[in-house]
């Protein structure tokens, strides 16, 4: 049916308020229950029980869609619970008038809460008897989307809470569509209804199809909402049952209707709320209005137009406002002045953050090209490294070093491209990009956006999400890119972008040659006990307001703390246990009987006392103010040490990664990589069986196939090289064997175990032990020469982590060992070898003792 076209157009009245401006109409207005005739004819569905949903301002009509706030918190748990059922039906009636009030005296709000305030019996009587039965078509929030199916009358209360009704189908009455008396009636309602829409451009369009193809008890109810009456006479119209009777009461409505919109758009102007808003609107125009692009003060001020056409309680009017005060808070034209001093920026990286040499020189050589380009655009740097390891940070460092505004965007959780590229402008709810928001946000269109966690993209396998974060990363495209819900091109080619990630690997491709990557690999024991002393416990004092003469951490605390429950690269666990410790510290010291507030007296100096002891209320009233020096009692000073860490933190979580003092027969340590930092790990071959002939090499089972190459082929390695050096000894060609890789040690870009592997396997066919303190990391070819591995400084860092003494690196990566900070390499007898006899010399040198 053409009526159904419509159910769009008329959302307009979707807030259940009149979209005109009120007048007074001659109608006589009635109280009370609406008794109908005996004559009403009830549909074949009768005693059909549903919810009562009270609608406070219009009725409702079938045919049309509606949403409405359901403030009641009961009625809408069984609302949502309907719906879940597939049982989504509903009766909407509406309200009548408070008896003995004048409801244009009464504002809409206090109507409304007057109503939710109505139970049972008492709601019951409110209600007109008459309403609509309607599906739920959707519930978002405390709002439910209807459809009116048709007219139904309440025939008895079912249930109080939520009020529950049993309702009777009404029918029209039946009547001669040939009646001339009612085809004259109807093209004067269609006459009528043409020329109030021709007032109204945003409605005739979309309806002037509807009127001519609509039945005549269809033209009554179009004609009713259209004329935008008052509540009972829309209720009226509702009740009557006799077609002809309906459409002459919609034709008295619309004539009314009529007369109220000939008064010119002045009146329309004259609302207040759309005045005041176009007014707010253009005076943020004002200052940069010879800054914002012509096309998007084009859209301004066609906007602005149509705002000052819709009423201000219509749908249109909140869209539209919501529209222009997005497009009138955005930073058009307005940048902060760039900083590119290098002595500047140092200073602040040096004040945010400890350590990191290597970094901040990446990062004042990037503000140093800055400096001479005259601009950062074009350059994307990404901070990849474990969690916790002070990425975010050095981010809001370059802000602040380069006098930028700062925002962060964490792309790790979303699932939907319109968190980027914004929500197509379809209702009141929808909302811009996350760019967009920023931008509003920071209030420059020149900010610093971090994007965090860029490597997650890679695994949500949702290529329109990379896609738009890669239009929002290069270069190229973001000069023009598109918001959904502005669907103009915005400028962010001046908006300097930095990203995060915690495995490099897992980044995107189309995303990794746009990037400058800076690894940051984390933090070895002496560097976290600065960031802790000098960073974190200070900041967590003062922000558990706890005096540093009241507390004292000892160092051999922080120690204990680093090496026993925060083992990890960076430093966000060893954050929470200290915050931990003060919380447990403002506890004792708020247990301690003494405690001080600033002072309530005439004089300088004084202070209130208050003892956290049993007071009575004359107590408090009796106590003198007397200067601080004299205050009853003193707070001892809370220390915490290794003797009673554990009070604080509870037992340790870690014990050593290294769990021999000295390895057995049999067992190598190694260094591996993990997305939480380097870390050692112990290769271990054992003999399962032995005869003659049974040589072979078992591999568990989860180690992926790049590994077990590898573990192949030390296995060949191993027998070879034991025939070099013991031609006598068969144990390889005899015995069955089982090589023990931790599963820790798997997930890495590259294999860099096979030469712990050889290692392992010759010490258990020689039955000598390897060397004491000796980590061997590093590949190899089937003719022993040693390939370069990454991850130097984590694998390093790991090694001085857990007292090894020893390292055995590739050759080829002395280069990256050099560069390494001098307090990450101090203490460590590093060997470089291109041939696995060189490691075989150091790890069973003639020294070594020969296990039993």
């Amino acid at each position: 049916m053409a009526w159904r076209g419509i159910f769009k157009i008329f959302s307009t009245i979707a807030s259940g308020k009149n979209n005109l401006p009120e007048e007074k109409m001659d109608f006589e207005e009635e109280t009370g229950d609406r008794v109908l005739n005996d004559e009403v004819e009830l549909g074949d569905e009768e005693g059909e029980e549903v919810l009562a949903l009270p609608l406070p301002h219009l009725p409702f009509f079938p045919g049309f869609h509606r949403p409405v706030q359901v403030k009641d918190p009961k009625l809408l748990a069984a609302l949502q619970e309907s719906y879940a059922r597939h049982a989504p039906y509903v009766g909407a009636f509406l309200v009548k008038d408070e008896p003995g009030t004048d409801p244009s005296l009464v504002s809409g709000s206090k109507a409304e809460k007057n109503i939710y305030d109505l139970k049972g019996k008492e709601l019951l009587n409110r209600l007109y008897e008459v309403g609509i039965h309607a599906k739920i078509l959707g519930i978002r929030g405390d709002r439910v989307v209807l459809v009116a199916l048709g007219r139904i009358r309440i025939m008895e209360m079912v249930d109080k809470e939520p009020l529950t009704v049993k309702v009777g189908h009404l029918k029209d009455k039946p009547y001669n569509k040939d009646d001339d008396v009612i085809k004259a009636t109807s093209f004067e309602v269609k006459s009528t209804l043409s020329d109030v829409l021709n007032t109204r451009s945003y409605l005739k369009r979309t309806c002037t199809k509807c009127i001519d193809n609509s039945e005549f008890p269809r033209l009554a109810d179009l004609g009713a909402v259209i004329s935008g009456a008052k509540n009972l006479q829309c209720q009226q119209v509702l009740e009557e049952l006799d077609v002809y009777k309906r459409l002459k009461l919609t034709l008295e409505l619309l004539k009314k209707s009529m007369e109220i919109s000939k008064i010119p758009e002045l009146v329309l102007e004259t609302d207040s709320k759309t005045t005041l808003s176009a007014a707010k609107f253009r005076e943020r125009l004002e200052g940069n209005r010879d800054q914002i692009p012509l096309h998007v003060l084009q859209v301004i001020n066609e906007e602005l137009s149509k705002l000052q056409q819709f009423g201000a309680s219509s749908i249109e009017f909140n869209e539209t406002h919501n529209y222009l005060d997005w497009l009138t808070a955005l930073p058009w034209g307005i940048y902060s002045d760039e900083n590119f001093d290098v002595f500047w920026a140092k200073k602040i990286l040096d004040e945010d953050n400890y350590g990191l040499a290597d970094v901040k020189e990446r990062i004042l050589e990037f503000i140093a090209v800055g400096k001479h380009r005259g601009t950062t655009q074009g350059r994307i740097l990404c901070f990849s490294g474990p969690p916790g390891v002070g990425k975010m940070s050095i981010g809001r460092s370059i802000a602040r070093a380069l006098n930028r505004k700062f925002y962060s965007i964490s792309v790790g959780g979303l699932t939907n491209i319109a968190e980027i590229k914004g929500h197509f402008r379809i209702n009141v709810s929808s909302t811009p990009g996350k760019m967009v928001q920023c931008l509003k946000t920071v209030g420059t269109a020149n900010p610093l956006v971090l994007i965090d966690g860029v490597d997650k993209l890679g695994r949500q396998h949702a290529r329109d999400l990379t896609s738009a974060v890669l239009d929002l990363l290069d270069p190229e495209q973001n000069a023009k890119f598109v918001d959904n819900y502005f669907f103009f091109p915005i400028d962010l080619s001046k908006v300097l972008f930095v990203c995060t990630a915690d495995v490099v690997d897992n980044i995107p491709k189309d995303f990794l040659y746009r990037m400058e990557l800076i690894s940051i690999a984390g933090y070895v024991t002496d560097e976290k006990m600065h960031i802790a002393r000098d960073y974190l416990e200070k900041s967590t004092r003062e922000a558990c307001g706890i005096k540093p003469e009241e507390v004292e951490v000892t160092d051999a605390a922080l120690l204990c703390l680093i090496e026993k429950y925060c083992h990890e690269a960076g430093v966000q666990n060893l954050q929470k246990h200290i915050e931990k410790i003060y919380h447990k510290i403002a506890l004792q010291l708020g247990r301690q009987g003494v405690s001080y507030e600033p002072a309530i007296a005439d004089k300088p100096g004084e202070a209130l006392v208050r003892c956290a002891g049993e007071l009575s209320k004359k107590d408090v009233t009796d106590f003198k103010t007397i200067q601080e020096s004299e205050a009853i009692g003193t707070i001892e000073k809370v220390v915490v040490d290794i003797s009673n860490l554990a009070d604080f933190v509870g037992d340790p979580v870690f014990n050593a990664e290294r769990i021999y003092d000295q390895t057995p027969v049999g067992v190598a340590m190694g260094l591996a990589w993990t997305a939480m930092g380097g870390s050692t790990l112990y290769i271990k071959a054992t003999q399962i069986e032995q005869g003659e002939g049974k040589g072979a090499l078992t591999l568990p089972g989860q180690l992926g196939d790049v590994m077990k190459g590898s573990a192949q082929l030390a296995h060949i390695v191993a027998r070879s090289m034991l025939f070099k050096k013991e031609p006598d000894n068969r144990y390889f060609a005899n015995s069955k064997l089982y090589l023990h890789v931790p599963l820790r040690a798997t997930p890495m870009d590259e294999p860099s175990a096979g030469c712990t592997m050889i290692t392992s396997l010759l010490s258990l066919a020689m039955k000598k032990l390897v060397k004491k303190d000796l980590a061997i990391t590093g590949e190899f070819t089937l003719l022993g020469k040693i390939l370069p591995i990454g991850w130097v400084k984590e694998k390093t860092i790991a090694a001085r982590r857990n007292g090894v003494k020893t390292i055995i690196f590739p050759s080829a990566n002395k280069r990256d060992f050099d560069e390494l900070a001098t307090n990450v390499k101090e203490g460590l007898d590093v060997h470089f070898v291109d041939d696995y006899n060189q490691i075989f010399d150091i790890a069973f040198g003639d020294d070594q003792e020969t296990g039993k």
